[in-house]
């Protein structure tokens, strides 16, 4: 077993003492705070994957292409294609942050 040791604000070391409390147990709570960020982050990743899928279906044009276009700048700066492409990262983002999660 190995030993993690935080230096936290006052108030903060006071509401982790809380949350020690209430799950009795330091690697319940990490077990639970960690799966609340992974379920949390799958969420926004499909709810980005639908953002992702209108704008597929709007140009004709799979995600992952159009972004590679538009970083060459053959897209230009369409109002969409800023849009889409910002998702996008933010998607890719997320599932970096998951990637290490898991």
């Amino acid at each position: 077993m190995q030993t993690v040791t935080f230096e936290l604000q006052a108030d903060i070391a006071n509401r982790m003492e809380k949350y020690l409390q209430l799950f009795g147990n330091k690697e319940i709570m990490f077990d639970k705070f960690i799966d609340y960020h992974i379920n949390r982050i799958k969420r926004e990743i499909a709810l980005m994957q639908i953002d992702l899928r209108s704008y597929e279906k709007k140009f004709n044009l799979p995600s992952d292409e159009f972004y590679v276009q538009f970083e060459n700048g053959e897209l230009g700066d369409d109002k969409d294609f800023i849009l889409w492409s910002g998702i996008y990262e933010m998607q890719l983002s997320c599932k970096q942050k998951l990637e290490k999660l898991l």
